[in-house]
Order: C-alpha cells, then structure tokens, then sequence
C-alpha cells in the first residue's frame, strides 16, 4: 500500500513538473533547434537557438575550458547590459556583470541590426584583440540560449575571421560546472 502512496505521488509530482516546464520557452521534448537563418537573427534574443554556425564550430563547456587553457582565445561576451528602469526617481545601481575570466564585454553587439557605430566599434575591437590576424581563434558567447552570440559569432565569420567558436550554453553553463568568472565592465558605442 506505502509503496503504490509513493508511486501515485512521484507519478503526480512528474505530471506537474512536465506541465511547468511546457510553459519554459525553448524546453519542450522533442523540439529540434531552429535552423539558422540566412543573414542575422531579427526576433527575440532569448530563446531556441540553432546547433550548428556555418564557417565556425560549436563549442561546449570542456572544450572551452581546454582552449582557454591551451590557446589563449580571444573571448567576446555579447549579453545585454540591463536596461535602466523607466521609474527615474529611484537610485539604480545595476549588479555587476560577470564574464568568463579575461573577456571583452561588447553589449549591442550580436543585436539583429546594428548601428554604423557598432559595426565600425565592433570591426575595431576585433581587429585590435585579435592583432589583425583573421587566424586568432575568437570565442563568442552570452547567455543560455541567446541569440546574440550566434550574430555576433556570424558577423566575425562575415568579416573574414577563419577561427570563430559559439559557445551557446553560456555562463550559465560555465557557472554551473563550478568554473570562475570576473567582474567586467562594458564597451563599445552605447556605453560612451
């Protein structure tokens, strides 16, 4: 009898959590990941993400811990710096944004469309990191299932690099497997 009790109750509690998890963008079982798209993502940031780059590779969390160690990458964080409420009459201090140790933060740029400014910040930057050779791996990510590393990872392939990385899991990820992280503050254009 107890153990029929437990088995209607473990059977009830994953009946819920399958119904929660159906209403989380991005979890539902069986959904394969969206193909890419022919030029940059122009919907929402957030959500499935494609499992493939054309020009470039998909990286997880080993191989991006073993490339740090073994190559020094370039590493581009892309997430979006937080906005500042509407409600100007309150103080607002954002939380400090945490990268992968030795990262360039770059918000704005894996955006859909840029601006002229952070197309020209972004070829910059890229050139300057990478000490103009299209050659220098380079690693792109943000957050889980962000599209904007994938843009910002296929605007570097666009302009010629030949060793991009998307790492698409991001830092939740590398937070997840205990990995270090630093406090960073951002660049570029929006920032100035």
């Amino acid at each position: 009898m107890k153990s029929t009790v437990v088995s209607s109750q473990l059977l009830r509690i994953c009946a819920i959590s399958l119904w929660v998890i159906s209403f989380v963008p991005g979890t539902h079982a069986g959904d394969d990941p969206p193909p890419e798209p022919t030029g940059y993502w122009q919907g929402p940031m957030n959500g499935k993400v494609p499992s493939t780059i054309t020009g470039g590779r998909v990286i997880g969390t080993e191989e991006l811990s073993r490339l740090i160690q073994q190559e020094q990458p370039t590493l581009v964080d892309v997430a979006p710096a937080p906005r500042r409420p509407s409600d100007r009459s309150m103080p607002w201090l954002p939380l400090p944004h945490r990268s992968i140790p030795q990262s360039v933060w770059i918000p704005g740029a894996g955006s859909g469309a840029i601006s002229s400014a952070m197309a020209d910040y972004f070829h910059g930057r890229l050139t300057e990191l990478t000490g103009h050779n299209r050659e220098k791996l380079i690693i792109f990510y943000c957050r889980l299932d962000c599209w904007a590393s994938w843009n910002a990872a296929k605007r570097a392939i666009d302009e010629g690099y030949r060793q991009v990385r998307w790492y698409p899991d991001g830092l939740e990820a590398w937070q997840a497997a205990g990995l270090p992280t630093e406090a960073v503050e951002p660049e570029g254009p929006s920032v100035r």
